[in-house]
């Protein structure tokens, strides 16, 4: 049977697509929780679901207000069916978000140049490390970013004379959603289409957009996160979390190491920085209305992104769907329209960069500390195949740069660098369980302490405990508060070894450890009073 043009441009999109869901849900849910930035929206839709607390659920008792609801919503419907959130539940979200920008980025390519060019972008994206690296983990980041890379779609769709309101509005509520995800920082992608327009269309295309229907939009949505929160607070949500939270995470730091996050970005986007490079230098010699205004964007969110004075590998997230576009824009049409030169460099430079990367990647545990080094390759023949994949991509972009078969080339590098992916996806999460589990602690809890029994961390413990264990820890940032709980209710007590020392005069000598394992890169302890 021969397929229409349709069909094909069909299956394009679903294969790509395909590629992206077996990616990114490999490792999806076989992963202890170990961060508590996990746990916390683990925990607050379980509050959900345990109390029926919508609109401001609680954490270890209080009431949570750092966070607007849109993403623990999002895990509680998905965990509704067992009644319980698991590891897979809660990393569902965000496996959906990852899925929505690449569909997005597929969206905006089609509209602003042709599919081809937006299939590319696609596999780019699946093939860049840190969007892999957080396509799958119980984080808002990912849903925020799907949100702002569908409402950059949107805008560009209203700058058509011929758009109806439909498509404004569309715009303004994916701003909201993604506000509604993660707070103030999705107002990013308004500030960056606002200035991107402003560069490409001036004041007319500004007028189009209809500012105050956006802001009323934007007022009347943000009732669903201000409106119960600064009543259950008592007033207090204004100060303490929109002032004493959110202002002094993105002004406070020096200007040392918000320019560094400017250098990550570029480490980080790895191979395709070089093809970025290259892009630069043909730019001038072939304008383009929508590169203009996707750079313009992507280089404001950079700016809004890269200033904040607590920085975060997650926060760049919104950056790389347009990183990717113009990486794709400048690989799919440069070939045509006088910039082979600039892109045969480009793949030569990528091809290197895949030879440098397989050349190291047996020495990498020697360069790699900390949490990183789950992502390492375990054993010789994972090893061997990551080695073989990184090649294949250099081999590819060699190739490519040969026959003039650019976007060829660059598209099989990327489906390398996928499969080193689903060699990782495979692996990976095995070893992040034996750097990072504490249910072997928790069972240990559960084993030998007092049924029901309260568990006590000096002087904190990761919110992960509170999940594993299903009740709240309680926190003790003395000796001595340790010792009012052990000696007035049932308790068991977790700690590490460094503050145990701490405990031994007021738990007395019949307190006996029952668990010891390393978690995290620090030696934690169970001690049963």
């Amino acid at each position: 049977m021969t397929l229409t043009p349709r069909r094909r441009r069909t299956l394009a999109v679903l294969g790509v697509l395909a590629l992206a869901l077996i990616v990114f849900a490999l490792p999806a849910g076989r992963r202890p929780f170990w961060s508590s930035d996990e746990a916390r929206f683990a925990l607050l839709a379980q509050d959900i679901l345990d109390h029926g607390r919508w609109l401001v659920p609680r954490l270890r008792g209080e009431l949570y207000l750092n966070k607007p609801q849109l993403f623990f919503w999002s895990i509680a419907v998905v965990s509704l069916p067992a009644g319980r959130v698991t590891e897979l539940t809660a990393a569902i979200p965000t496996v959906a978000s990852a899925l929505a920008t690449v569909g997005a980025v597929i969206a905006i390519g089609r509209l602003l140049w042709d599919l081809r060019v937006g299939l590319l972008a696609a596999v780019v994206l699946i093939a860049t490390a840190p969007f892999y690296a957080f396509s799958h983990v119980a984080l808002a980041d990912m849903m925020m970013t799907a949100y702002m890379t569908w409402a950059m779609y949107f805008m560009l769709r209203a700058q058509r004379r011929d758009v109806g309101a439909v498509v404004l509005l569309a715009f303004y509520l994916c701003v909201a959603a993604a506000v509604l995800a993660k707070g103030p920082a999705g107002l990013a992608v308004l500030a960056a289409a606002l200035v991107a327009t402003a560069v490409t269309g001036g004041p007319p295309a500004l007028r189009r957009l209809k500012p105050w229907y956006g802001l009323g939009v934007l007022a009347v949505t943000a009732t669903v996160w201000f409106a119960p929160y600064l009543v259950q607070s008592g007033g207090g949500f204004v100060s303490r979390v929109l002032v004493g939270h959110y202002a002094p995470w993105y002004f406070s730091g020096g200007l040392a190491a918000r320019l560094v996050r400017f250098i990550a970005l570029l480490g980080n986007f790895l191979p395709w920085t070089v093809l970025l490079a290259a892009a630069v230098a043909w730019w001038p010699r072939c304008p383009d209305p929508g590169r203009r205004w996707i750079g313009t964007a992507t280089m404001t969110l950079v700016v809004i992104v890269g200033l904040s004075g607590h920085q975060r590998a997650r926060y760049l997230l919104p950056t790389y769907p347009g990183l990717a576009l113009l990486v794709a824009e400048f690989v799919g049409r440069a070939g045509a329209e006088g910039g082979r030169r600039a892109l045969a460099v480009g793949l030569w430079l990528s091809a290197a960069v895949a030879v440098g990367a397989a050349v190291a990647v047996p020495f990498l545990g020697n360069l790699v500390a900390g949490d990183d080094r789950v992502y390492l390759p375990g054993g010789h023949v994972e090893v061997v195949i990551i080695v073989l994949c990184a090649l294949g991509a250099a081999l590819s972009q060699a190739l490519g740069a040969v026959r003039g078969a650019f976007a060829a080339g660059t598209a099989g590098a990327a489906l390398c660098i996928a499969a080193a992916m689903v060699v990782e996806g495979v692996t990976y999460p095995a070893r992040f369980a034996r750097y990072s589990d504490p249910r072997p602690l928790v069972e240990a809890i559960l084993r030998e302490g007092p049924p029901g029994a309260a568990v006590v961390a000096y002087p904190d413990a990761h919110l992960s405990f509170d999940f594993y264990v299903h009740r709240p820890v309680i926190e003790a940032a003395t000796p001595e508060k340790v010792a009012a709980w052990v000696t007035s209710v049932p308790a068991v007590v977790i700690t590490t070894d460094t503050d145990s020392s701490a405990l031994a005069p007021v738990l007395g000598p019949s307190a006996r450890v029952v668990a010891r394992r390393d978690v995290g890169g620090r030696r934690y302890v169970v001690i049963v009073p």
